[in-house]
């Protein structure tokens, strides 16, 4: 599910940003090229509810190094961009989530957008069926 998502926001900035800004899902050592995208993932959780569901909460941290280092002006014109573009990413599997608890600070030049996409998971669990059902019926009293 998790690994869903990112994709989902993966293709959400690639469509909103286009192919000059590279899009980052695994640590790089060297040649970061920038303007660019990290996707990082903090402490997902799951929360059983009743039943057999089930709240998965998926925070992520999208980091953006700009193409001039310092621009703050920059920086706050990704964030508000990011705001409206990452409010639904649509999955792989065609599903729609909604992102919330959208917040920023630009840390050391680089932004640092935070943004949950939480997922109510029904896990469909096999109940043995009835062999067979016999049903009596009749009316009790009846005057014709």
């Amino acid at each position: 599910m998790l690994n869903e998502i990112i994709k989902g926001v993966a293709r959400q900035l690639n469509a909103a940003f286009g192919d000059d800004y590279e899009i980052y899902q695994n640590k790089v050592e060297q040649g970061l090229t920038e303007p660019c995208f990290f996707i990082g993932v903090l402490q997902p959780e799951a929360k059983p509810l009743l039943g057999s569901r089930a709240l998965r909460r998926n925070p992520l941290v999208i980091q953006y190094f700009p193409r001039q280092a310092g621009s703050n002006a920059e920086l706050l014109a990704v964030a508000e961009q990011l705001l409206a573009e990452l409010r639904f990413i649509e999955l792989p599997g065609g599903g729609l989530l909604r992102g919330t608890s959208m917040r920023w600070e630009p840390v050391d030049g680089v932004l640092h957008f935070f943004v949950n996409y939480n997922a109510l998971l029904n896990r469909q669990e096999e109940k043995p069926l009835m062999e067979t059902l016999s049903v009596e019926q009749g009316l009790n009293n009846y005057k014709g």
